[in-house]
């Protein structure tokens, strides 16, 4: 997806990548940071937690994108042991990289910053610290595959108008499959076919209150 790509400056402060062709950005205009910190971290990642106190938790990130979403998840991790998963077919250049301000913005203490993190290598292992381990994939979601479950889902592929295959219910059926029981599946979509395919493949669904600039947002459990 050799698209031409500009960069946009959000109601936060922060960067998001926007693809003329698609119409589409990689995140909210009402702030990149805020958008994946309320959706994914708060209503995903804390929410999980809560129900999984001292647990470790395996993460699968559908689309990789930025990197904002693996990079807030480490820097915001104290407690849990994460193992996170994520694919992206289509991955973005280390000059895209460097047209987002995270670097400057999120001041980390972990002496690996955005950029760091950002040139990590496609299809190795990296154990970033005692607490994470991050692996990247370049492949689509219909072509991945795994022999063991995960606890939680961030799903963050475009939205519906621009990858509309991404979100129809046999898609919602192999997050069901990629699931622990318990396991939490969580994205910015509220849109009512999706969360009517995430109850008929069995996942018990909440609407939610969305971040800035979104009246609702979608979580769903497997039972």
């Amino acid at each position: 997806m050799n698209f031409k790509k500009t960069w946009i400056l959000t109601r936060d402060g922060s960067n998001t990548l926007k693809i003329e062709n698609l119409k589409e950005t990689y995140h909210s205009l009402e702030g990149a940071i805020t958008e994946s910190q309320f959706v994914y971290l708060n209503m995903g990642l804390r929410f999980w937690q809560n129900a999984n106190p001292k647990s470790n938790c395996s993460i699968f990130e559908m689309g990789y994108g930025t990197g904002l979403l693996a990079y807030l998840t480490f820097l915001n991790n104290s407690e849990t042991c994460i193992d996170y998963t994520s694919l992206e077919a289509y991955p973005l250049s280390l000059t895209d990289y460097k047209q987002l301000n995270y670097n400057e913005l999120l001041n980390s203490k972990t002496g690996i910053s955005f950029l760091a993190f950002s040139r990590l290598s496609w299809e190795t292992e990296h154990k970033l610290n005692s607490k994470f381990k991050l692996i990247k994939h370049q492949t689509l979601f219909e072509q991945f595959s795994r022999n063991h479950f995960f606890d939680l889902i961030y799903y963050d592929a475009f939205g519906a108008h621009a990858q509309p295959n991404l979100w129809e219910k046999h898609w919602m059926k192999k997050c069901y499959d990629l699931l622990n029981k318990g396991g939490v599946w969580v994205s910015f979509c509220a849109k009512g076919s999706v969360r009517r395919a995430l109850q008929e493949v069995g996942f018990t669904v909440e609407r939610l209150p969305g971040p800035p600039g979104k009246r609702e947002m979608l979580r769903a459990v497997k039972p």
